[in-house]
């Protein structure tokens, strides 16, 4: 089966910033010399790659701030640089691309923890997010477009029936 261009793109920018957390080269450079050659052709594809690349970056301390209040009993530190990157990307996702609705967001995250990282990280990438959807939601940060929200209502009724519990 095919990936699809998004995901291919998500594939990508992971990739890429491995790199440059790894590498210490630029972001020029890691842009030119590995997400470019790595996003699908695909205008779409390859537009949220580049966007979502930089996005992370721009918003590192951000990002590394919310994961750090939502990641009960974890310091930054202990947590996988594979995962903590995956988080960061998909909270960029929640906080500053309004067409990609929460859910999607969150499945590929799950998708992108299944391939880059171990057993027991799609499970606590799909914890944290869901902790960190909800708050954000609840403090009013997490504003989507009307394409946006699809399967928004699943995703809202399943976390309060689980935090009734």
């Amino acid at each position: 089966m095919a990936i699809p261009p998004r995901r291919r793109a998500r594939c990508a920018v992971l990739q890429a910033l491995y790199a440059y957390a790894l590498s210490g080269d630029s972001r020029t450079h890691v842009n030119k010399t590995v997400l470019l050659p790595l996003l699908p052709p695909q205008e779409g594809a390859m537009d949220l790659g580049i966007a979502l690349f930089s996005k992370v970056i721009e918003e590192h301390d951000t990002l590394d701030e919310i994961i750090a209040t939502n990641a009960k009993n974890w310091d930054l530190k202990r947590i996988l640089r594979i995962d903590l990157i995956i988080l960061r990307m998909a909270i960029c996702e929640f906080l500053f691309f309004k067409q990609i609705p929460p859910k999607v967001t969150m499945n590929e995250a799950i998708e992108l923890a299944k391939t880059f990282s171990t057993e027991e990280s799609k499970d606590f990438v799909n914890g944290v997010l869901d902790s960190i959807a909800f708050r954000l939601r609840k403090e009013g940060r997490l504003v989507k477009s009307l394409a946006g929200l699809q399967g928004w209502e699943e995703m809202v009724h399943r976390q309060n029936t689980q935090r009734t519990k």
